[in-house]
């Protein structure tokens, strides 16, 4: 079982586990956490490239329209980074949003796309979808190890908590079925945890958010 920590804590940790450093998660609790794609507050993929990777894994604003991605990816190589993840993510946008925002170029296909060349470039990589559509984009970019996001909810009733993790479940096995060999995580908090159940999901690992300090 594989267990990762997405935070925007720059720290080193003492604990073994592995840590995808989020800048932007920075002061966000678990909801908002959710929203991070659209909460723009820093210059993300900046902090990225001026904090020391300790041999972690960089959460990635693919969209960010400045500089270029072979610097970009020398920079994190050069900072001690072994990884890459597409969070923040569009996956969550919808709509008239997404539409809007597809001209940036900020949509999962993008973002695929970006974590795609990376592995080219050497890195390892996950990416995080909400649906089934955008795992089987996911694999057919080539990458090979996915990372479930529950989407946006309300905090469910009892009987309604596992339908809804019955349904997450689905997309998982349905991947499992199409492609046996992906490795599949979910991302989870101790608020997902509670409200959904999310340690429940038959997985190969999770993405849990560790709430950074202010």
């Amino acid at each position: 079982m594989q267990h990762f920590i997405i935070t925007g804590h720059d720290a080193p940790r003492t604990d073994g586990l592995d840590t995808i450093f989020c800048p932007c998660l920075v002061g966000l609790t678990e909801t908002q956490a959710d929203l991070a794609f659209v909460m723009p507050r820093m210059d993300h993929n900046r902090v990225l490239r001026e904090t020391p990777g300790h041999g972690r894994w960089a959460g990635v604003l693919a969209s960010d329209p400045f500089g270029t991605e072979a610097a970009f990816h020398a920079a994190l190589r050069a900072a001690g980074y072994r990884g890459v993840t597409n969070w923040p993510s569009s996956i969550l946008l919808e709509g008239t949003t997404r539409q809007s925002m597809s001209t940036i170029p900020a949509t999962p296909e993008f973002e695929y796309g970006y974590l795609a060349r990376a592995a080219q470039a050497g890195f390892e990589t996950m990416a995080f979808f909400v649906s089934l559509d955008q795992a089987r984009q996911s694999l057919d970019a080539g990458l090979k190890r996915l990372v479930l996001h529950p989407g946006l909810h309300d905090a469910p009733d009892l009987a309604r908590e596992g339908i809804y993790r019955a349904a997450l479940q689905s997309i998982v096995d349905a991947i499992r079925r199409e492609k046996p060999q992906t490795e599949i995580l979910a991302y989870t908090s101790a608020l997902h945890d509670d409200q959904l159940g999310l340690h429940r999901l038959k997985v190969d690992g999770f993405v849990h958010l560790e709430v950074a300090p202010t």
